[in-house]
C-alpha cells in the first residue's frame, strides 16, 4: 500500500463522492476549517475566531459546510453554523437547547429553501434531541423513545437512517419528519450492525447475523430498500467467534470491505461487478476507517 495523505487525528469528514475532505486544525486563537482533496491541494475555507471544533456535514451537493462550535469556557459544541465553501461567508443557524454536557452534531443542509438537521449527543453517545430547523420558521425537536446511534443522512439529504440499539431495529424517516419511520426489524434470533447509506442510493446495507453456540453463525451483509422493503444478500461471512459487523462499502459502490479472519482483524474487499475477491495489507495495529476516491 502506498500512503496518500496523512489525515488529522479527528474532526475530519468525507465528502458524499469521496474525493475531499473537510477537516479542522485548531490552535489557541480557535479553529480553523479545510477542505483537502484526496491527491490534491488543500485549503482553508473559514476561520473562527475564540472558538473551538466541533462535527462537521456536507451539504447536499458539496457547496457548503454544516459545522459545530463550542464557545470556551465549555467543552461540547453547541452553536450550528453554516458556511460557503465559495466564499468562505459563515452564519449560525442554531443553539444547542439540550441538557449541560451535550454536544450539536451537524447533520443535513439542504438548500432552495435552506432546511438544516442536527442531534445531541452526550455521555455513552447515543443519539438525542433530533432537531430540523428552517430559518424564519419555528425549530421542530423530538426526542427519540429509546437509545438510537448512528444517525447519518442519505447523500440527497432527504432520509436519515438510525439503529434503535436495544431493540435491534434499523429505522429511516424523511429528513424533515421524525415521526413517519419505515423499519426494518429482525426475525428470532437475528441480530443488526453497523446500518450504512450506499452511496448515491436511498438503501441501506447492514451487516446480519445469529450468536449461537459462543460464535457468529449465519453472519452476512445485506442491502434492503426502506421504499420497497426489499432486501438482499451481498456477501456471505464465515462463521466466527469475536467482533460480528465490520464493513465497508467502496466509496462509488463498486465494492465491499469485510473484516474477518484473513488473517485475525485483516480485511478482504470483493468486486462487486466482477466478484474478484482481494485481501488487503495491513500492519499490526492498523484498522480501516474509511474508503476514497483518487480522480
Amino acid at each position: 500500500m502506498t500512503p496518500i495523505r496523512a489525515l488529522p487525528d479527528s474532526g475530519w469528514v468525507i465528502s458524499a463522492d469521496g474525493a475531499q475532505m473537510a477537516h479542522w486544525t485548531e490552535d489557541a486563537a480557535g479553529a480553523e476549517l479545510h477542505i483537502t482533496e484526496f491527491g490534491g491541494g488543500d485549503r482553508l475555507v473559514a476561520t473562527f475566531g475564540g472558538l473551538r471544533a466541533g462535527g462537521i456535514a456536507w451539504a447536499v451537493g458539496g457547496t457548503g459546510l454544516l459545522v459545530a462550535l463550542a464557545e470556551p469556557p465549555a467543552a461540547q459544541a453547541r452553536i450550528l453554523m453554516a458556511v460557503e465553501i465559495s466564499t468562505g461567508m459563515t452564519r449560525e443557524v442554531y443553539r444547542g437547547i439540550g441538557p449541560s454536557g451535550a454536544s450539536v452534531v451537524p447533520l443535513v443542509w439542504r438548500r432552495d429553501p435552506d432546511m438544516f438537521a442536527a442531534y445531541e449527543t452526550g455521555p455513552g453517545g447515543y443519539n438525542f434531541g433530533y432537531t430540523v430547523i428552517r430559518p424564519g420558521q419555528a425549530t421542530v425537536r423530538t426526542e427519540p423513545d429509546d437509545q438510537v446511534i448512528g444517525m447519518t443522512a442519505s447523500s440527497d439529504g432527504s432520509l436519515v437512517v438510525g439503529f434503535w440499539l436495544f431493540d435491534n431495529i434499523i429505522r429511516v424517516w424523511p429528513v424533515d419528519n421524525f415521526a413517519k419511520k419505515t423499519e426494518l426489524k429482525p426475525v428470532a434470533s437475528e441480530q443488526f450492525a453497523n446500518p450504512r447509506w450506499w452511496p448515491d442510493r436511498l438503501e441501506i446495507a447492514f451487516a446480519a447475523g445469529r450468536l449461537a453456540d459462543g460464535g457468529w453463525r449465519d453472519t452476512r451483509i445485506e442491502r434492503w430498500d426502506p421504499l420497497t422493503g426489499a432486501r438482499s444478500v451481498l456477501k456471505r461471512l464465515p462463521d466466527a467467534v469475536g467482533s460480528f459487523g465490520g464493513f465497508l462499502v467502496r466509496a462509488d459502490g463498486s465494492g465491499l470491505l469485510t473484516q474477518g479472519p484473513y488473517p485475525p482483524g485483516g480485511w478482504e474487499v470483493m468486486d462487486l461487478r466482477t466478484g474478484a475477491i482481494t485481501v488487503i495489507p495491513q500492519k499490526p495495529g492498523e484498522n480501516i476507517l474509511r474508503t476514497v476516491l483518487i480522480k
